[in-house]
């Protein structure tokens, strides 16, 4: 102990005899010299160690305040690092180890040591507690090395029991407040830990390194309670004993996910790269080409060898001036992108029009370091879109015109015949009797009779004329030639309108068999009037051509004046109509529907035509006209979207009414039929239940599968199905039991007389019956006076609806009227 002189002794000794014999000891020591002092008590040894610190504690374990081995605890947690060597006079050598394993660098048995043996056990002692201090030092400084390293480690003994590891590794696992020390893997998985199938499977790759017998290097996944599993690349380093008993193993996990992942990417981009159809070309900051993708070589015809280094001017067409190139770098380098359509030269010298996005790639201090270019060759596009063009404007069928195309040439005609203030002519020609073939020969005959008919109709016309197919068995004709007057006009379509039905009348061959055809042709002759449009024009030339079919087909009808007015009115009519529907001169009425005790049950939703000229129109004006085009399709839709509406607002009030709203069987019969009543209830928010759709029983001479289809498939959503007028028309109690319906509408026609007339009483009787059988509810309708209403409440429960209950009232009055009876 040359850098100890004097050593400070402090000597906890009850015994002044022992006290004496321990000093007189030292004192005999040559070196160091050694300065005792002397206290006879553990409190006292307490009080000195606090405020001067000796190099060595002596201490006697027979205290009077202090006993055994708690002695050597107390002391060792008062002496802290301090060499501290037991005193003591019992001759038991497991005591002496358990004074040892308390903290005791030495341990002395009185009467049993001289002073060379007291002063060894005191140099022992300094050394060792400096050693134990700098084998601290050290693993302190190892720990905060490994909790340093990115990676995580871990050391287990010969047993695979865990003797320590960095914060990383704690965390991996979720050990931070575990007290995993000791413990294996299986004891580590036993605690039910999320890791705990992790624990295992280092068990067993543990096992494997232990095999193995040297440096093993694994790749193992670890489930995270959040994301995906992390993957590790692990060296096991297994250490061993001289005799080859297992000592320890030391583990090593770098964390490669995110390497993995980005190996994924380099290997996905590198894919892409190679099969993407767009071509790609990388340059460098100074715009030489260092990569080019197959693509490219097959899109521009260059080899990938024949342009490395090269720059891209290489492609120029021509067709840029200097401004459009200096645009597109000003944009790469201040925006760093840039795209537009380009036109560039393949190798073969061939100009061509493509699809450029250029982008600048950058390093961390935002330097350029390689510019990127994606094109795709729009050649082939460009070739789609006007083959597109041109199928968009043919009939698929016959390879004519379709009515798109007609149109726009139609309004071309139409604006050359205003501006030159002459005539042109329309005719719509539609074969008679077509439909009989069709049935008769099958849908694959009717399409090939087409097609040979439109062949002879095009071969009958003038080079300038337009001919197209507008739907299954009616054909258009434009003759744009513009006329003078309107009389040489009519006798040039005339003219070749009678052509047209002589080559349909003359014999058409069809696969061995000969078709003797007609035709009704409308025709019009324009402009008629100063605000007309082609679609106009077009319904004139539809009127005129009902009018030749209704005359009993084979002929021709102009549509004019001389017409005569009534069909004016019509047309005038049904254009004001279509008018009407889109700028809101449509109004909902309704009308109550009421029990036998006269309390309002429902309502009947009713059109009427608010007309800005002519007033208030009734349905039956225009309803009629209606139905013949799909006019009636856009009223009913109107009406639909408006009951919904009304619906919604009376359950918003707490009122719960069924509304009927009637349907036309063109209507029901249109493929998107259903989907257009679930949006209207959708965009309502309306109860389907309490909406009734009215339909006739002519929708039944229809594909009644399909008719059934679409009723299930409204019933499905909670909607309620009338049978309208049921009893006038084409009744059929096996159609009836077919079809979903919940209640039976008496035509007011039975009503009128029936508390007078017995045939109108047995047949009311008879629908009454029905309706009982088939569990269906019961309406009926113009129920006017109370002995109507006497007759079928003695009959049966039936709802009312007519004049003695309300006549059709606007919705708003209605409203008011039913909030004011709650």
């Amino acid at each position: 102990m040359p850098d100890i002189d004097p050593c400070r002794i402090l000597l906890v000794e009850d015994d002044p005899g022992d006290a004496h014999l321990v000093r007189q000891l030292l004192r005999a020591a040559s070196e160091p010299r050694f300065e005792v002092v002397w206290v006879e008590d553990f409190a006292s040894a307490q009080e000195k160690l606090s405020r001067e610190p000796p190099h060595v504690l002596l201490l006697d374990l027979s205290l009077p305040d202090s006993n055994g081995i708690d002695t050597v605890l107390a002391g060792r947690r008062a002496a802290g690092p301090l060499p501290l060597i037991v005193l003591t006079g019992r001759d038991d050598t497991h005591f002496a180890l358990q004074a040892l394993e308390a903290g005791a660098q030495d341990y002395l048995l009185k009467g049993s040591f001289d002073a060379d043996a007291l002063v060894r056990a005191i140099r022992y002692a300094i050394s060792r507690a400096r050693l134990e201090q700098s084998l601290a030092e050290t693993s302190t400084h190892l720990r905060t090395l490994i909790d340093a390293i990115p990676d995580s480690v871990f050391f287990k003994d010969g047993d695979g029991r865990w003797l320590e590891a960095n914060n990383n590794g704690l965390k991996l696992f979720g050990l931070e407040h575990t007290a995993y020390h000791g413990m294996t893997d299986e004891d580590l998985a036993a605690s039910g830990s999320f890791f705990s199938e992790a624990f295992l499977a280092c068990q067993a790759s543990d096992e494997a390194a232990w095999r193995a017998g040297g440096i093993c290097r694994v790749e193992e996944a670890v489930s995270a309670p959040e994301g995906p599993p992390q993957v590790f690349d692990v060296i096991k380093v297994p250490l061993f004993h001289d005799d080859g008993r297992r000592k320890g193993l030391v583990v090593v996990g770098r964390n490669v996910t995110e390497r993995k992942l980005a190996e994924a990417r380099l290997r996905l981009s590198a894919r892409v790269f190679e099969t993407a159809g767009e071509a790609i070309l990388v340059t460098d900051a100074d715009a030489a080409i260092v990569a080019v993708n197959p693509a490219f070589s097959r899109i521009t015809g260059y080899a990938e060898a024949e342009v490395i280094g090269k720059n891209p001017s290489l492609f120029s067409s021509g067709r840029h001036d200097k401004a459009f190139f200096r645009d597109m770098w000003q944009s790469l380098t201040s925006v760093g992108s840039w795209s537009g359509e380009i036109w560039n030269r393949r190798k073969n010298g061939e100009i061509y029009p493509e699809w450029l996005s250029a982008s600048c790639i950058r390093d961390g201090d935002g330097r350029i370091t390689q510019y990127v270019g994606v094109f795709a060759d729009l050649s082939e596009i460009r070739s789609a879109q006007e083959t597109a063009e041109i199928l968009s404007w043919r009939d698929a069928l016959t390879g004519l015109a379709n009515r798109a195309f007609f149109l726009t040439q139609l309004e071309k005609a139409l604006v050359g015949a205003k501006r030159e203030n002459r005539i042109a002519v329309l005719m719509l020609i539609d074969l008679d009797r077509f439909k009989d073939i069709n049935e008769a020969r099958g849908l694959t005959v009717g399409d090939a009779l087409l097609k040979t008919v439109a062949v002879h109709l095009a071969q009958s016309l003038h080079a300038d004329d337009v001919l197209a197919r507008l739907d299954s068995d009616e054909f258009a004709v434009l003759l744009p030639r513009l006329v003078a007057t309107r009389e040489a006009a009519g006798r040039e379509a005339l003219a070749v309108a009678e052509k047209l039905r002589g080559v349909l009348r003359s014999r058409i061959a069809l696969d061995g068999e000969v078709f003797h055809l007609d035709a009704s042709i409308g025709i019009a002759l324009f402009p008629e009037e100063p605000g007309e449009g082609g679609t106009d024009i077009l319904r004139q030339a539809d009127t005129a051509m009902h009018l030749a079919k209704d005359a009993g087909g084979g002929g021709a009808v102009f549509f004019e004046t001389a017409m005569g007015e009534t069909v004016r009115q019509r047309y005038e009519l049904e254009r004001e109509l279509r008018a009407a529907v889109a700028e809101g001169q449509l109004r909902l009425y309704l009308q109550p529907q009421v029990d036998a005790g006269g309390r309002q049950v429902g309502a009947e939703a009713l059109v009427r035509w608010q007309h800005p000229e002519r007033g208030l129109i009734p349905p039956a004006v225009f309803i009629a006209m209606a139905e013949t085009s799909d006019l009636i399709v856009a009223v009913d839709r109107w009406m639909l979207a408006n009951v919904c509406r009304l619906l919604a607002q009376l359950d918003a009030d707490g009122r719960t009414l069924r509304i009927a709203v009637n349907i036309s069987p063109r209507h029901f019969q249109k493929p998107d039929f259903v989907e257009v009543v679930k949006q209207q209830l959708a965009v309502s928010g309306a109860d389907p239940t309490h909406l009734v759709l009215e339909v006739t029983e002519g929708l039944v001479i229809g594909d009644i599968a399909d008719v059934v289809a679409k009723m299930t498939a409204l019933t499905t959503l909670g909607i309620h199905f009338s049978m309208d007028d049921f009893g006038t028309g084409y009744s059929s109690l096996a159609y009836l039991k077919r079809l979903p319906i919940h209640e039976l509408k008496i035509d007011k026609s039975f009503v009128q007389d029936a508390p007078s007339d017995p045939n109108d009483a047995a047949l009311v009787e008879t629908i009454l019956a029905v309706a009982q059988h088939l569990h269906l509810k019961v309406v009926a309708e113009g129920v006017e006076v109370a002995e109507q209403a006497a007759f079928l409440n003695a009959r049966g429960d039936v709802v009312h609806q007519g004049y003695l209950f309300g006549r059709p009232q606007p919705v708003e009055a209605w409203l008011a009227l039913v909030r004011s009876q709650a």
